[in-house]
């Protein structure tokens, strides 16, 4: 082979070579050209993914997620120059425990009890607010550093509440657990009404600062009857006076209260400044739950929490152990941990959010004491318990640690003249009591009231069963059931409301009107004219009120029958069964019904058919409780 021959074929194989390599290098682009294209197509279905997780429906599980790491723990605190300053909540002339306990029964087994009737409701359901919207609640807190109560105020609100309440209400479509809890809805609501400040105008109450006796916010009830009624108390605390790093060590203190008190009476205490900072967190700690202590008393519930911001603070009171809170501490940054692996809900079961819904549940299972149970529970509080600055718990009696399902009292009460049994409580226990031999001597509202925080205008009502008619057998029942004071068992009205006609015909004399459904009641020896007249019946009334003021009337306020001066009461005259509406006030301001009755006067033509019938006033001593720690219906009261 020639010379040019080979060269040829050298070339040729060059060029081939050539070629094969530019073959090699366009299908390599070719490949990484597929490449590119199937990683963007990846790259934007991630990013679609991600962005349809982000707003569309969260499960329990996710929601709660979402809640403790991109809204619960996005609070930031200010330091102690950007913080409030101020001495601890007035509590002076309020009640206190003797002995803080944990409350081990909800921290074993209640809370999870009633975590799991969320849980089985929701499963894997997608329910809850998008990733997206809790994120940005989140950047908004972010932004500003919490200082003060108000801010804590909102954050909880958003953070905690709101998520709350979302979480609960799919329970409240499930026919069962409707039934169970005997609720259709529960909401938290700021500024509690508590009947103390009725006044001429309710803006008024608003101008006037913090409520006397007034909470935070409470958790209402809406029963399955349609009445409303408070489940639990609440407040809400700066953080840096109520820090976890402090918590623990307060908390554990069995004798908290009785070491504040004692420190709060020395001179050392007022004078050496270095005690004082050594201090003060715990007695503000201790002056912030007897505060809730006193707003769950008063309102008749065993439940109540402080949240303030990095902790909740969960109360719990059995009347059965009189002299013992117990309490569940709830810090959810050290309970809850970021999972590694896939999310389920048991590992955010611990986060505010979970903690409190399970709480709210619990709540639920108890009735709010109203009328003569709340009566009957302050007057046992009166007896057992002490008051801030005024009594010292001074016997030397040992604490005997009781668990929550058995309690008991570690402590003899003061009185020795009454004894008084709680129907109310799990275990039946009896208290000496003092007697109340008159109407000034009657339970009154404390005299001590806080300054450091904000009231409002809205209002609570209280569960009541709806009125039904009752037979002739019950209605001799419960004649003979008629007791005098407050020690009796009568129950409340029962009987449906007479006719106006029924009404207008008993103040003007006429004949009984056959439509009342308690005209069989009415009726005397076949009388067919009524049997008494206007005047005998605010007679017959005010004594009856006098002898029972519970048996015989009941306040309407768990419909919110109430106004910006007065509450109505539903009445009934057990001698007549006469069944209508009273309207009642504080003593202190029965012009307003004096004022009304001269303009039912003016419209007496009118009444009956344009306007209710007046029956007229009566007096009434010693009065009638009411939540919140009010004796409006103790003076006056308007019958139409």
């Amino acid at each position: 082979m020639s010379g040019k021959e080979i060269e040829d074929l050298k070339k040729q194989l060059k060029e081939a070579k050539a070629r094969e390599e530019e073959a090699r290098a366009r299908e390599e682009e070719a490949n990484a050209r597929e490449e590119e294209a199937k990683t963007r197509e990846e790259n934007e279905r991630r990013e679609k993914e991600t962005e349809r997780r982000k707003n569309q429906k969260t499960t329990l599980a996710e929601y709660l997620y979402n809640c403790h790491f991109d809204l619960y723990q996005k609070l930031r605190l200010a330091g102690p120059s950007e913080s409030s300053t101020g001495l601890a909540t007035s509590v002076d002339g309020k009640y206190y425990p003797r002995w803080l306990r944990p409350w081990h029964d909800f921290t074993d087994s209640q809370r999870r009890e009633h975590f799991d009737d969320i849980i089985r409701i929701c499963g894997e359901k997608r329910l809850f607010q998008q990733e997206s919207t809790t994120r940005d609640n989140g950047i908004n807190f972010e932004r500003k550093k919490a200082g003060y109560e108000n801010a804590i105020d909102h954050f909880e609100k958003t953070a905690v509440e709101d998520p709350t309440w979302m979480i609960l209400e799919p329970v409240w479509v499930d026919r069962e657990l409707r039934q169970k809890y005997q609720t259709t809805d529960l909401t938290f609501i700021n500024g509690i009404r508590n009947f103390k400040d009725l006044d001429e105008d309710i803006g008024a109450e608003t101008k006037t600062g913090r409520g006397k006796q007034q909470p935070d916010g409470g958790g209402i009830r809406t029963g399955i009857d349609e009445n409303e009624s408070p489940a639990f108390m609440y407040d809400y605390k700066a953080a840096h006076k109520f820090a976890v790093e402090d918590l623990d060590a307060a908390l554990e203190k069995e004798t908290l209260f009785m070491d504040v008190y004692e420190w709060a009476q020395t001179d050392q205490y007022k004078t050496d400044s270095t005690l004082r900072t050594k201090e003060r967190e715990a007695a503000r700690i201790a002056m912030a739950l007897i505060q809730v202590f006193n707003y769950m008393l008063w309102y008749g519930v065993g439940y109540g929490y402080v949240a303030a911001g990095k902790s909740l603070v969960l109360l719990y009171y059995d009347r059965a152990e009189p002299l013992v809170l117990r309490w569940h501490l709830c810090v959810p940054d050290k309970m809850v941990i970021r999972p590694t692996a896939e999310l389920h809900v048991e590992q955010v079961s611990q986060t505010a959010v979970a903690q409190l819904a399970s709480f709210c549940l619990l709540s639920l299972r108890s009735q709010a004491l109203t009328g003569r149970p709340l009566k009957e529970a302050m007057n046992q509080a009166e007896g057992i318990l002490k008051k801030w600055k005024r009594e010292a718990y001074t016997d030397p009696v040992t604490p005997q640690e009781s668990d929550d399902t058995d309690a008991s009292s570690s402590m003899p009460s003061r009185g020795t003249d009454k004894s008084f049994a709680c129907d109310e409580s799990p275990v039946a226990r009896k208290y000496p009591l003092r007697s109340k031999s008159s109407c000034k001597d009657s339970t009154a509202p404390l005299e001590s009231r806080d300054e450091d925080e904000e009231g409002g205008a809205e209002g609570y009502q209280r569960q009541r069963g709806a009125g039904a008619s009752v037979n002739r057998g019950e209605k001799d029942s419960s004649r003979k059931s008629k007791v005098k004071g407050t020690g009796g068992s009568a129950s409340a009205p029962t009987k449906q409301y007479c006719t106006q006609a029924c009404l207008l015909g008993l103040k003007l004399g006429r004949e009984l009107d056959s439509r009342c459904p308690n005209v069989l009641y009415h009726g005397v020896g076949g009388n067919t004219r009524h049997p008494i007249d206007a005047q005998e019946l605010t007679k017959f009334m005010s004594e009856q009120l006098r002898q029972d003021p519970y048996g015989s009337c009941d306040a309407l306020i768990g419909r919110r029958k109430y106004g910006s001066s007065g509450v109505l009461f539903k009445l009934e005259l057990a001698r007549f069964g006469y069944t209508f509406v009273g309207k009642g006030t504080v003593s202190a301001r029965p012009r307003r019904l004096e004022h009304e009755c001269s303009i039912y006067q003016r419209l007496e033509k009118l009444q009956g058919d344009v306007v209710p019938v007046h029956l007229g006033m009566i007096s009434f001593c010693p009065g009638y409780l009411l939540p919140g720690g009010a004796d409006p219906y103790k003076r006056s009261m308007r019958m139409v």
